[in-house]
């Protein structure tokens, strides 16, 4: 019996624990689970755009009545999560920001502005994680890209997601920016953040309504195009689309893509690159002037033939090894002269190589890197092996009879 009654307040405490449940659970049905978050400049106020999900058209009925899949709220305020809190005003639930997917920034707010205090509140918040993905709208709010409909992906913002995710595992241009990467980016040395852009082109009356849905066409699409150049926590200005396959290139961000070099016959060899190897390297010259030795392996195949080059020649094959490594060279070269005489900034994480080399120097230099960077220089060793040249030998057009 004593036992028994020893026993009973330890049961009881190990059923309290096994019961109870969170203090700050909310019922699902009471959320409202916000996919995008915009932030667009309102004078001098943070107007906050929330894609929310609607779960009722999100079902297997897709048909004429569906409606859209997602709704809008708007409100601004003087801080961000004022802003957010006031969504309340005209959504009758509570925002639950766990799943945000991408977060937008008005290429206006980016550079007038800055995206730190932004992306710091978002950072404190433990209910929010930082895995989603950070971009501008170009020439446009933020408000007007997460209104914009998308075919394939219900969601716009999953759209907006998951096509940066595919866009930057197959076309050099792109990349994904987290709101983790970037805030380190930006409170370490010797490095300068990017973020991918993204635009509205078309009809941009019809993006937000759901003839942008019903054709196999639609009016207005939303694309990525550049990478912007920040400076701290601000925009100061683009990389253009061969600048930005150059910022990855460097940065060993390319996982595979397609590009292409000339024949002499003026036509054209398309060559798939499927494997990129980048390491950057410091040391310092007879004159203690720091250097920098950009070493880059490609693999790749040839993809198509546009001209009467004989590419079952081995010695062919070679020529157009070179000719892809000069033309590696020409693209790394304008890409860093363009970065470094037009903004002034390390995006390539030049800075933080130095550092490691010989971290007493980079103390003595850190805080005139910016014109430093400037008399850097860069040696760039590429290597471009052609590994397949696909399941044709020579292009059958050498046969065509005239």
């Amino acid at each position: 019996m004593r036992k028994a009654c020893l026993l009973l307040p330890a049961l009881l405490v190990a059923a309290s624990l096994l019961l109870s449940g969170c203090w700050d659970r909310e019922e699902l049905n009471d959320l409202g689970i916000m996919m995008g978050l915009g932030v667009d400049k309102a004078g001098d106020q943070i107007k906050v755009t929330a894609q929310v999900a609607i779960p009722s058209a999100l079902g297997s009925n897709t048909g004429k009545n569906a409606g859209t899949p997602v709704t809008l709220f708007h409100a601004t305020g003087p801080t961000l999560f004022e802003a957010i809190q006031k969504l309340t005003l005209s959504n009758p639930r509570n925002i639950f920001m766990s799943h945000i997917r991408v977060l937008v920034f008005s290429e206006k707010f980016a550079r007038d502005v800055g995206i730190g205090d932004i992306l710091e509140a978002l950072m404190r918040d433990p209910g929010v994680r930082p895995d989603y993905y950070v971009m501008i709208a170009r020439n446009t709010s933020a408000e007007t890209i997460l209104s914009t409909l998308t075919s394939l992906e219900r969601i716009p913002a999953e759209k907006l997601y998951s096509a940066l995710e595919v866009s930057s595992k197959t076309w050099a241009p792109t990349t994904t920016v987290t709101a983790d990467r970037l805030l380190e980016d930006m409170l370490s040395d010797g490095i300068s953040p990017v973020v991918t852009g993204v635009e509205l082109r078309g009809n941009k009356k019809e993006a937000a309504s759901d003839k942008n849905v019903a054709t196999s066409d639609p009016p207005a699409k939303l694309y990525y195009t550049g990478l912007g150049v920040f400076k701290k926590d601000k925009l100061i200005g683009w990389l253009n689309e061969a600048e930005s396959k150059g910022y990855n290139y460097i940065r060993d961000n390319v996982k595979s893509t397609v590009g292409h070099i000339g024949c002499d016959d003026n036509g054209k060899i398309a060559l798939k690159t499927l494997r990129v190897n980048t390491k950057i390297k410091a040391s310092f010259n007879k004159k203690s002037e720091p250097e920098i030795d950009l070493t880059i392996q490609a693999v790749g195949i040839i993809a198509s033939v546009e001209c009467k080059t004989k590419i079952a020649d081995p010695d062919i094959i070679k020529e157009l090894e070179e000719k892809a490594e000069q033309a590696f060279v020409k693209l790394l070269e304008s890409t860093v002269k363009t970065v470094v005489k037009k903004y002034k900034v390390d995006i390539f994480g030049f800075g933080q190589e130095i550092d490691r080399t010989n971290h007493k120097w980079w103390l003595a230099h850190r805080d005139n890197w910016d014109n430093d960077l400037t008399r850097l220089k860069v040696n760039y060793h590429i290597k471009y092996m052609i590994k397949r040249v696909g399941s044709l030998d020579d292009s059958f057009q050498l046969d065509i009879k005239e």
